[in-house]
């Protein structure tokens, strides 16, 4: 077996360190300024209790145990939770501990290539490629999506300590290895197919050989992936989150995976048109779909044909294709067509073809090296110039919803989000159109209809509210939210009885749902029972302290003035 190649640490080495690190920060610096999106966001971190109060020893066996959010990642909720114990509400702090993880993972990415190949500008553009790409904005500037830089950075810590592993070959450095494999599985399961990419690297650059190093020493990796995938998949299921094939046909999906590979392809060139959200189509035009797969099996072909001659091709191809396989969407999760930040590791595979192929065509060609070199460094800034822009479209909740709108059809999530932001910031009448048209582009989407509802509530159109609440229920009778909003509009036409089954059933599915308690807290006070309603109204305060309805209220129940109090 070829041993890898000395740890880095000589002068151009550490100047390559220097530049990722300071040019990761200098372009992603601005979301230091940047808010919390309720993208996930405020449902996941700022509406989760368990997170939001840091840490503790509930919190911990919480993260252990719990499917929240369709996701089980017990490493990814202790960083939230330490990021709240150390910064609270502080969004821009948040932000810039992604920066952080995604910065050192760029400088550990161009250690692993150049300690494996010794090939110095060649690992450079691999990590520059990773750190600075605009499809992996998503990844860096979206708090939620702490998982992606965490289960990065544990990938390429497996990788480093796998080499160090093949050095020495000890008991003590396997499990060390496979401990830092476990905190990636813990943190995202797509590190699923980290043994894989340890194969493929055996071939290329490393030339190892033999059944027993390619595959035997990866079983205990593989076991422990099957096993994490298998968790993913049952969470998934039981929160709803994995479509059954009567919603989305196999075909379907088998078209939208060619296609997405095309288009992931296609963006690593040309990264325009970036969304946080692409809606799934009805249908892909077969010529559309025809032309993805002949691409990738034009690819693959040639990728075969020099598999012996240049085999960095088929190794990164396969790289490219393995590791985006769990999120393709053959077992489809979620509602998006495909997903920029699907690509944060799989496109580790086509930078190494790039960079090394660009450096077997400046051997070839050493008059055109210095034009070549010339684009090259033209493509690279024009990459940080739309990473530096796509970056700012996450600043918050409208410059995120509005940009999709724009680049993308028929987006209803966006104007779902962009009807509730606009709602949130009291712009009702403007919240009203977006809501219909995710409506019209959607029409069953119980989160909408109740949204609407909620709108129409609060501009006095008690009936219509109604009716919303309560078609949204019939779609999801499960969802505890309607069942609320229903009951507390039901409070304002009188029809109290009904309302205090529609709260009383939206806190046996979720207890921590704070307008429940303010609505059963209502009707106490119309009762004039003010003691049993400052209960009511301090539990609503309990889990959202910023409930202000809720708060004018318990200081109404509990001042001399009562009703009167409470009227106004």
């Amino acid at each position: 077996m070829k041993k890898p190649i000395a740890k880095p640490g000589t002068p151009p080495d550490r100047a390559i360190y220097l530049f990722l690190f300071l040019a990761t920060l200098a372009v992603y610096s601005q979301v230091r300024n940047f808010a919390f999106v309720s993208f996930d966001d405020t449902g996941g971190l700022l509406g989760n209790p368990q997170v939001r109060e840091g840490f503790s020893w509930s919190g911990i066996a919480w993260a252990f145990t719990t499917g929240y959010a369709s996701n089980w990642f017990p490493v990814t909720w202790f960083s939230h939770m330490l990021d709240f114990q150390l910064f609270g509400l502080d969004a821009g702090w948040h932000h810039l501990i992604n920066v952080l993880i995604h910065a050192v993972s760029s400088m550990l990415l161009f250690a692993l290539f150049k300690r494996m190949t010794g090939r110095l500008w060649e690992s450079a553009f691999v990590a520059f490629v990773f750190a600075l790409h605009p499809l992996h904005v998503e990844s860096v500037a979206w708090v939620s999506e702490r998982k992606d830089v965490l289960f990065a950075f544990f990938w390429f810590l497996t990788t480093w300590l796998y080499l160090d592993f093949m050095e020495k070959r000890t008991i003590g450095r396997y499990l060390l290895m496979t401990a830092a494999f476990c905190f990636g599985l813990m943190s995202k399961q797509m590190i699923v197919t980290l043994p894989l990419t340890l194969i493929l690297l055996d071939v290329w650059p490393l030339k190892r050989t033999g059944w027993k190093t390619l595959i035997v020493e990866k079983l205990p990796l593989v076991a422990l992936s099957i096993a994490a995938s298998a968790i993913a998949f049952l969470v998934q299921r039981q929160s709803g989150a994995v479509q059954s094939l009567a919603s989305l046909p196999f075909s379907l999906r088998v078209a939208n995976a060619l296609t997405a590979y095309a288009i992931y392809l296609a963006n690593f060139v040309w990264p325009t048109g970036l969304a946080f959200f692409y809606p799934y189509p009805s249908h892909w035009a077969v010529g559309e779909v025809m032309f993805a797969g002949l691409v990738l099996l034009g690819i693959s072909a040639v990728a075969l044909a020099l598999c012996q001659a240049r085999p960095y091709i088929a190794v990164g191809w396969l790289w490219y294709l393995g590791t985006l396989a769990p999120v393709i969407g053959l077992i489809q999760v979620g509602h998006q067509s495909r997903a920029d930040r699907y690509t944060y590791v799989p496109l580790i595979g086509i930078s190494l073809i790039v960079a090394w192929a660009s450096s077997e065509a400046f051997e070839k060609w050493p008059r055109a090296k210095q034009p070549l070199q010339g684009v090259a460094i033209l493509v690279c800034a024009g990459w940080v110039l739309v990473t530096w822009v796509q970056t700012q479209y996450w600043k918050d909740n409208e410059a995120l919803y509005r940009r999709a709108i724009s680049v993308t059809d028929a987006n209803y999530l966006a104007h779902l989000n962009l009807g509730v932001d606009l709602a949130s910031r009291g712009h009702y009448q403007e919240a009203l159109p977006e809501l219909n048209e995710s409506l019209a582009e959607e029409p069953a989407q119980p989160h909408a209809l109740s949204s609407l509802g909620a709108v129409l509530y609060t501009l006095g159109r008690n009936q219509e509210a109604i009716e919303e609440f309560t078609q949204a229920i019939r779609l999801q009778p499960q969802d505890a939210e309607p069942h609320s909003n229903l009951g507390n509009a039901l409070v304002d036409v009188g029809r109290l009885d009904d309302a205090v089954r529609e709260l009383n059933t939206a806190l046996s599915l979720n207890p921590n749902i704070a307008s429940a308690y303010f609505g059963l807290g209502r009707i106490l006070a119309m009762q004039n029972r003010f003691e049993d309603a400052a209960t009511y109204f301090s539990d609503a305060l309990r889990i959202n302290p910023n409930f202000v309805q809720a708060r004018r209220a318990l200081e109404a129940v509990r001042s001399a003035e009562g009703p009167s109090q409470l009227g106004r």
